[in-house]
């Protein structure tokens, strides 16, 4: 249990059902998409999201002008996760694993796009 803190900190109790993940960063805020591998039948969610704030550093100028900007960064926690994300899936995968998660990933985007397509239409045609 101590192996994955920051896991268990989320509330993913069982790491061993995750299959992938993925990090995206919206408007300064890091969405993180951790896909698990149920069992048949199962009740629980394929996936869950967390959001994370980026943390907010104030940096100065190194060109030897006066002025500051303000960097943001992924936080610590984020990073510590992400750590024992790696090492969780890491274990599990194979290069043959990876493309077919990938092939996964396209047939799931290009079904979103389709619905999304078909729904803009549909609005157009009510106009």
């Amino acid at each position: 249990m101590t192996e994955y803190k920051s896991l268990y900190q989320l509330g993913i109790n069982n790491p061993d059902q995750i299959d992938r993940y993925s990090v995206q960063t919206v408007n300064n805020v890091d969405i993180l998409r951790v896909v698990y591998r149920r069992k048949q039948g199962s009740l629980l969610p394929d996936s869950k999201k967390f959001r994370f704030a980026r943390t907010e550093k104030l940096r100065g100028m190194d060109n030897g002008h006066r002025g500051t900007w303000i960097d943001h960064e992924v936080s610590p926690f984020v990073r510590d996760v992400m750590a024992e994300l790696d090492k969780v899936v890491q274990s599990k995968h194979s290069q043959e694993h990876k493309i077919e998660v990938i092939k996964e990933e396209l047939v799931r985007l290009e079904e979103e796009n389709t619905h999304r397509v078909a729904y803009i239409r549909n609005l157009v045609e009510q106009l």
